[in-house]
């Protein structure tokens, strides 16, 4: 019955006649979602094969709202029993609309940093869906969104349990993802997006820092996301995503290590330089506005993590000071700005004293022609 009532004010509110019938159904909708009923038809509606996306939709929201404000109303086998629905729920959307297989994964996700009880999510999402080629786009959201909704901040938790949980679901676990990365890259027999979807889980991992550039400099990843750049449309944008977080990782540290700052330079010296000059070749051979300012984007990014760098061999980094240039000579203003804080750090390191002069005598043409 309570399921009958959801459909029939899913049909009202979107396609409802009348604003007021429209704002009684959404009203009606908004208080389902806060009943101890909405768990279990929610959960009925998502299993049924009668019905449709928009619904599916609705209550996979609805689940994950509930998850995020009141999992403890499940108690611990009342959590793992909708977790076990939820995973065959997404397991069954696997082919389906993205937005739905993306609701799934969010409320996975919130469980798994809520739910002590769940004690290996890794494991046994990968367990799930990696033998499956065609279900193995929805283990790369998942782990995509988990670091991500560490962050939730709607998620409150005891600090001491967030520690612990983000070290054992985010720090023990990050060899582990980078191999199954590298796994999914290796399997010819992937849907074609699964490069891209491959991109966005190693980009969110690396920006919550629990994946390092020296933990994956020698795997086929940097160079995965490099060769993206060539890409059109949101595999483009996704790269560029991907390369500006690579190149955040390699900013120098001050708590860094002597091996840590070592290999951080090898990986700049011996692999991203020469990716960078080639980036930038695509750069000048393209008249796509928003690609020159994703590349801008990108070379913005590198002359900020280097400026230390640059200024202490010009010579190395010349392609890269070059693409900046070309940054202010080919982008848009949005692209031409993007690049002025660099230039204003780069211009006071070159004054900072004698030790700077080769530095500041190498770059007086860059300037120059700035100016110009």
């Amino acid at each position: 019955m309570a399921t009958n009532e959801v459909i029939s004010a899913l049909n009202a509110l979107y396609q409802g006649t009348s604003l007021p019938e429209r704002e009684r159904a959404n009203a009606w909708l908004e208080q389902f979602q806060k009943t101890t009923q909405a768990w279990t038809t929610s959960d009925a509606i998502l299993g049924s094969a009668d019905l449709g996306v928009e619904a599916k939709l609705f209550a996979a929201q609805t689940l994950r709202n509930k998850i995020i404000a009141g999992i403890g109303e499940l108690g611990e086998q009342g959590a793992l029993s909708l977790r076990d629905s939820m995973v065959a729920h997404l397991r069954e959307a696997r082919s389906g609309a993205q937005p739905l297989i993306t609701q799934l994964c969010l409320g996975l996700a919130d469980m798994a940093v809520q739910l002590g009880a769940w004690t290996d999510p890794f494991g046994d999402m990968a367990g799930t869906f990696l033998g499956d080629a065609s279900a193995v786009s929805c283990l790369l959201e998942f782990l995509a969104v988990l670091p991500e909704e560490f962050l939730n901040e709607r998620l409150m938790l005891d600090s001491e349990f967030f520690v612990q949980r983000a070290d054992a679901l985010l720090t023990q676990r990050a060899g582990d993802v980078i191999a199954l990365l590298v796994q999914c890259l290796q399997q010819t027999e992937l849907r074609a997006d699964a490069h891209t979807r491959v991109l966005v889980c190693f980009s969110s991992w690396l920006k919550h820092g629990d994946i390092t550039l020296e933990m994956v400099q020698d795997t086929q990843l940097v160079a995965l996301a490099f060769a993206a750049l060539e890409e059109e449309g949101g595999v483009f944008d996704t790269a560029v995503d991907a390369v500006c977080e690579i190149l955040y990782e390699t900013r120098a540290d001050r708590d860094d290590d002597i091996r840590v700052a070592r290999a951080k330079d090898v990986a700049v010296e011996q692999q991203l330089v020469p990716l960078l000059a080639a980036a930038a070749v695509q750069m000048r051979t393209n008249s796509d506005p928003e690609r020159v300012q994703g590349f801008c984007r990108v070379f913005t990014e590198a002359g900020e993590a280097w400026v230390e760098r640059i200024v202490r061999n010009v010579g190395m980094f010349e392609a890269v000071v070059a693409a900046l240039v070309d940054c202010v000579r080919l982008g848009s203003l949005d692209a031409v700005g993007m690049t002025f804080a660099f230039w204003g750090v780069l211009a006071d390191r070159t004054m900072e004293g004698a030790s700077c002069d080769p530095a500041r005598r190498a770059l007086s043409g860059v300037f120059s022609a700035l100016i110009d």
